[in-house]
């Protein structure tokens, strides 16, 4: 089983900002959500913080890319959304990153697409079904945001709920906060 590194700080911003806390987190839960199109899976999930708003929830949480009490190559986190109104599937990358998923033993790798989109076509991977399937899941004002944001990492779309990889955030509280943040700005951009 994977240390707990940092949980502690972890769990005191939690309290702080009244989230639930979960150092060993139900995996079960995390499992659901995958297979993965862009993201490979982790071999656990530590230190979930849950912030639960109605109709959905966000869930922050540090993805464990090490066997057993290996510590990992680097550390990251995945921010997950749950959302009724959440209805296409889609996932988009911009840039290489260690998460990346690079085998497809279980299924297929998605199509890759493109929205004719020049700036978002120019900088990002896009996979889905269709070409509109995909537009449907990254609306123009879901791509703006992510544009001015300068975006780097991975964004997975389906019906009802997000998985975002924000490259460059790292298990520490302040980051917890940054994703939990554009967790909620993706959802409510996503939305129709």
């Amino acid at each position: 089983m994977p240390p707990s590194l940092g949980s502690e700080l972890i769990a005191a911003w939690a309290a702080r900002r009244g989230l639930a806390f979960t150092s060993r987190p139900d995996e079960a839960w995390f499992r659901r959500w995958e297979p993965y199109d862009t993201i490979a899976p982790p071999s656990a999930y530590l230190s979930a913080c849950t912030w639960t708003a109605n109709p959905g929830h966000a869930v922050i949480a540090e993805p464990w890319y090490a066997d057993g009490e290996a510590e990992p190559i680097e550390r990251s986190l995945l921010g997950f959304a749950t959302h009724p109104a959440l209805q296409h599937r889609a996932a988009m990358r911009v840039g290489e990153h260690f998460l990346t998923r690079v085998a497809f033993i279980e299924s297929p790798p998605p199509a890759r697409v493109v929205l004719d989109d020049a700036l978002w076509d120019a900088h990002v991977t896009t996979f889905a079904a269709s070409r509109r399937e995909a537009a449907a899941a990254f609306p123009p004002r879901l791509r703006k945001l992510l544009a001015r944001r300068g975006f780097q990492g991975h964004i997975e779309l389906r019906p009802g709920g997000l998985v975002v990889h924000c490259a460059g955030l790292r298990p520490t509280p302040e980051h917890y906060d940054r994703l939990l943040g554009i967790v909620r700005e993706l959802v409510n951009a996503a939305l129709p």
